[in-house]
């Protein structure tokens, strides 16, 4: 009897003990799995850091545009070190960067024509 693959993502842990039971076999991902549906996507990415008055500075979301439609990509906030990364974009599609300060004391900071490596 062949079973079907499920992926279970998402914050849900499976039970491993009920799902071997019923036949199914557990198998880690050891390479990223992007999943291409639309031209934005692919292996490309964009890296930075995000800083106030010169320091790295964390959490800020950060939102990933593609630059000809001003269609949003991808959002994300930068890790504790103030980086961040942004992936899943088809490489060399050009694209804006906008970091927010999420405690509302300095405007919006763009990034322009970044292009995803």
């Amino acid at each position: 009897m062949i079973k079907i693959f499920r992926a279970f993502h998402g914050g849900y842990t499976p039970d491993q003990n009920k799902l071997t039971g019923m036949g199914y076999l557990s198998v880690r991902n050891l390479r990223p799995f992007i999943n291409v549906k639309t031209a934005n996507q692919g292996f490309g990415q964009i890296k930075g850091t995000t800083k106030k008055v010169g320091a790295n500075y964390s959490p800020v979301p950060v939102c990933c545009f593609k630059r000809s439609t001003r269609e949003l990509l991808w959002e994300t906030k930068s890790k504790s070190d103030g980086t961040y990364r942004i992936g899943n974009i088809a490489k060399e599609l050009e694209c804006f960067v906008v970091a927010f300060d999420p405690n509302n004391q300095y405007n919006a900071v763009i990034q322009d024509k970044v292009i995803a490596k």
